[in-house]
C-alpha cells in the first residue's frame, strides 16, 4: 500500500487511497453578475474553416465557475440571441471542470461551434469582443465579455520541386524559380499577416535529414515537411477565393484553412476483472495470454501518445512529468481536461499490481505530447502535424516504436461528423515520415459516422482514403462492439480501416470516475471509469497488438516490422466484424494468441531422463533406459523430437530406448515444432559401465 500511498499525494493534495473525498459546497454569495471569460486560443480565431472554439468561465476567490448551468449559456457579439456551447454525439453539453489558468481553482471550459458562432452568434470580420450570458444552477444571471482578434489562417504546402525556405519577405525557392505568382494571388488579396513554416519546433537541416534517413530505409519517397507553411491574412479576405486561386497554381501542392482543435474521439466520457477487452479471443485480443510471457509485455517499445492532457500520477500509472515530449514547445491543452488521455493510458499502461487495472503492455516506455504548439509569438495553436515531426526529430523513437493518434479532424460534414486525423494533409505527410522512420502508426478512425470511401474525402482530385491510390502507413482503427464486433454506430468505417478494438464498456483509469472516485477533483488520482469508449477506447486496444508484437520480435533478434506486415498478420487472425455490419468495414479484433503461434520463432526445449536401478551396487547408468520429452511453451506443438548415439544417423524418437555397450557415450537430442523452428542439439555424455542389465 505504500505505492499507493505516494502516487496519490504526488500533486501535493493528500488523499488516502480508496477514500473518496466529498464534493466541497459553493454559495457564490458574492457574485455581482460578471464573470471572468476567454474566449478563442490565446484570443485568436480563425474565421475560415470549420472547428471549435473554446471559451474559458475562470473561478475566482469569490467565484466558483462550476456553478454555471452549462447549458443556460449563450455566447455572441453585442446585440444577437448567441450560439449555445457544442455537444457531444449523446446530447450532453460539451463542458469540463478544469484548473485551465493554472491559479488552483477549477473553471468551466466550454466549447462552441465556429459555425454556429458565425450564424447565431454574429462572430465575423469586424469582430472585435464576445459577450458571455447565463444562469447558475440556482438561476441567478451572469455575464461576460472577451476581446478577441480574428484573422485568416491557412496551412500551405509548395511544391517540393521548389525547395521553398526561409519566410515574410525572406520566402524563395532554393533551386531559384520564381513565385511570382503566388505573390501575385496574395497581394491581390490583402497584406500577408505571416507566412512561415508550419514546423517551428524542427530546423529545415534536421528535417532534410530525417528524410533521407526515412528514404535510405524505404527505397522511396518521403514528404519534405519543409514545404508546409503557414500562411496568415487579415479578417475581411475571402478565404474561398485565395483557396481556390493559390490550389490553382502548380507551385502550390496543398491549400486549406487551418484545422481548429476538435474533441477526442470518445463518445462517453481491483478492476481487472472488467476488462473484457483483454480477455481471450473472440471476447478480447488475449493479453491475458501474452503478458505471461515477459518479452510480450512492451519491453524495449516506447509508446508516445499524441493526446491533449493525461494525469500522469494516477494511482495506477505511476508516471511524472517526463512523460511528457512536447515541454515548451507543445504544451498540453487542458481545455478537454485530462481524462480522456488517463483514460487511454490505463487501457496500455495500467501498473501489473494488485489493485485498478492492468495494462496491456505495461512493461513498455509510455509517453505523451501535445499538439497544442506554442509559437514564436507566444501564442499556441493546434498543430498536430508539426507536433509530429517534433517527435521523429527529437530522438525518443527507434524503429519498432509506436506512435498513437488519440485525435480526429472535422470531416467535409461538418459538426460532429469527424473523419480521421489524416484526412489533414499535413499530418499525413508527417505520418509518412514517421512509418519511414520505421516507427509504427496507430490512428484511431474517429467517431463521425462517414464512410472513408465517400467521394466528399477527395482532395486535389485524390480519393484520400483510397488504399489503392495513396496510403500513409498508419493502422486505422474503427470502433466495435464489446460483444458481437459489429461496428458502432458512431464510427467511421470503410476499405482504409484495419482493425477494431472495443468502441464501448471500456473499464480504465481516469475519464468520469462512474466505477470509483467520480468527478471531484480532489479524486483524480484514483479515478476509474467503466464505460470508456469511442474510437479513443479502440485504438489503444489494438496498439496493445502492435507493441506485443514489436516487443517480441526486438525480444528475439528480428527487426521490427512495418505496420502492413503486423495489419497482415492481426487481419489474418484475428476475430472478424460482425456479419451484419461487414459491409461497412472496420476490420476484426485482433486475438494476440493466434497472432503470436504464427509468428513464433521459439525451437521447442527437449529434456532427457536416464532410468535408475533399484540395486545399489549396479552403477545407475549403466546401459540405461532413455527418455525424451519436449515442450513448445506457449508455441504451436511439437512435430518431433530426435536423437543420435555416439555421432550416427539421426533417428526420430518414438519411444524410450536402451543405450547398450560399455565406454564413454553420447547421446544428442533436439526437437522440431509444427512451424519447423528446430531447437539447437542438446548432448549427454556418460560413462556406461561394462555391467549387465538389471532386472
Amino acid at each position: 500500500m505504500v505505492r499507493r500511498f505516494s502516487a496519490a499525494i504526488a500533486l501535493g493534495a493528500l488523499v488516502v487511497p480508496g477514500a473518496l473525498a466529498v464534493e466541497p459546497a459553493y454559495a457564490n454569495e458574492s457574485v455581482a453578475g460578471r464573470v471572468d471569460l476567454a474566449v478563442g486560443l490565446s484570443d485568436h480565431i480563425n474565421l475560415a474553416g470549420t472547428g471549435l472554439v473554446p471559451a474559458v468561465v475562470r473561478s475566482t476567490p469569490a467565484f466558483d465557475a462550476t456553478a454555471v448551468d452549462a447549458g443556460s449559456v449563450l455566447l455572441g457579439a453585442s446585440g444577437v440571441s448567441g450560439a449555445s456551447p457544442a455537444k457531444w454525439a449523446d446530447g450532453a453539453v460539451m463542458a469540463t471542470k478544469r484548473d485551465a489558468d493554472g491559479d488552483g481553482r477549477i473553471d468551466l471550459v466550454l466549447h462552441f461551434d465556429k459555425a454556429d458562432l458565425t450564424s447565431a452568434g454574429g462572430l465575423g470580420p469586424d469582430s472585435t469582443e464576445l459577450n458571455l450570458s447565463g444562469r447558475l444552477s440556482d438561476g441567478r444571471e451572469i455575464t461576460g465579455s472577451d476581446q478577441v482578434d480574428t484573422e485568416i489562417a491557412f496551412e500551405i504546402k509548395f511544391a517540393e520541386s521548389l525547395a521553398i525556405r526561409g519566410a515574410n519577405a525572406g520566402l524563395h525557392s532554393a533551386r531559384g524559380q520564381s513565385l511570382g505568382r503566388v505573390e501575385s494571388v496574395l497581394d491581390r488579396h490583402g497584406q500577408v499577416r505571416d507566412l512561415v513554416p508550419m514546423v517551428q519546433s524542427v530546423s529545415s537541416a534536421e528535417l532534410t535529414e530525417l528524410v533521407g534517413e526515412a528514404e535510405a530505409r524505404t527505397g522511396g519517397e518521403v514528404p519534405d515537411m519543409s514545404s508546409w507553411y503557414r500562411l496568415t491574412m487579415p479578417s475581411g479576405v475571402d478565404a474561398e477565393a485565395v483557396t481556390a486561386e493559390l490550389a490553382a497554381l502548380p507551385e502550390v501542392a496543398h491549400v486549406y484553412p487551418v484545422p481548429e482543435p476538435v474533441p477526442p474521439p470518445s463518445t462517453t466520457p481491483d478492476f481487472t476483472g472488467r476488462q473484457g477487452y483483454l480477455r481471450p479471443a473472440p471476447t478480447g485480443i488475449d493479453a491475458d495470454f501474452s503478458r505471461r510471457d515477459p518479452r510480450l509485455r512492451g519491453a524495449g517499445i516506447t509508446v508516445a501518445d499524441l493526446e491533449y492532457d493525461w494525469n500522469p500520477f494516477h494511482e495506477d500509472l505511476q508516471l511524472d512529468w517526463s512523460s511528457d515530449l512536447g515541454g515548451d514547445a507543445f504544451p498540453r491543452y487542458t481545455g478537454f481536461a485530462d481524462e480522456h488521455g488517463t483514460a487511454v493510458f490505463g487501457i496500455m499502461a495500467g501498473r501489473d499490481n494488485e489493485y485498478g487495472v492492468t495494462g496491456g503492455v505495461p512493461d513498455a516506455q509510455f509517453y505523451g505530447i501535445s499538439p497544442n504548439e506554442r509559437l514564436p509569438s507566444g501564442r499556441t495553436s493546434w498543430n498536430p502535424g508539426p507536433a509530429l515531426v517534433y517527435l521523429a526529430a527529437n530522438g525518443s523513437l527507434r524503429p519498432g516504436d509506436v506512435v498513437l493518434l488519440e485525435q480526429q479532424t472535422s470531416s467535409p460534414l461538418g459538426g460532429t461528423r469527424y473523419a480521421p486525423l489524416e484526412w489533414i494533409p499535413a499530418v499525413f505527410d508527417a505520418i509518412k515520415l514517421l512509418t519511414g522512420l520505421g516507427v509504427t502508426v496507430v490512428s484511431t478512425g474517429g467517431n463521425g459516422n462517414t464512410n472513408s470511401d465517400d467521394p466528399m474525402y477527395t482532395r486535389n482530385g485524390i480519393r484520400w482514403f483510397d488504399p489503392a491510390v495513396q496510403h500513409s502507413g498508419s493502422i486505422m482503427v474503427g470502433a466495435g462492439s464489446s460483444t458481437d464486433h459489429e461496428r458502432l454506430s458512431f464510427s467511421n468505417y470503410g476499405t482504409r480501416f484495419d482493425l477494431q478494438g472495443w468502441g464501448q464498456n471500456i473499464t480504465t483509469t481516469g475519464s468520469n470516475g462512474n466505477l470509483q472516485g467520480g468527478t471531484n477533483p480532489a479524486n483524480l488520482n484514483v479515478r476509474y471509469t467503466q464505460s470508456f469508449g469511442g474510437t479513443s477506447g479502440a485504438g489503444p486496444i489494438v496498439t496493445n497488438a502492435v507493441v506485443a508484437i514489436q516487443s517480441y520480435l526486438k525480444a528475439t533478434g528480428q527487426a521490427p516490422w512495418t505496420a502492413q506486415q503486423i495489419v497482415e498478420v492481426l487481419r489474418a487472425t484475428g476475430t472478424p466484424q460482425g456479419a451484419n455490419t461487414a459491409g461497412q468495414q472496420i476490420g476484426p479484433l485482433p486475438n494476440l494468441e493466434a497472432a503470436l503461434k504464427m509468428i513464433e520463432v521459439d525451437a521447442p526445449v527437449s529434456t532427457i531422463a536416464l532410468s535408475h536401478h533399484a540395486n545399489s551396487d549396479v552403477d545407475p547408468v549403466a546401459n540405461p533406459l532413455v527418455t525424451l520429452r519436449a515442450d513448445d511453451g506457449w508455441g504451436v506443438g511439437v512435430a518431433r523430437i530426435e536423437y543420435r548415439i555416439d555421432g550416427g544417423p539421426w533417428t526420430e524418437y518414438q519411444a524410450p530406448f536402451r543405450v547398450k555397450g560399455p565406454g564413454q557415450r553420447t547421446i544428442e537430442y533436439r526437437a522440431t515444432d509444427t512451424k519447423g523452428n528446430v531447437e539447437k542439439a542438446n548432448t549427454l555424455t556418460f560413462n556406461n559401465p561394462q555391467v549387465p542389465v538389471y532386472q
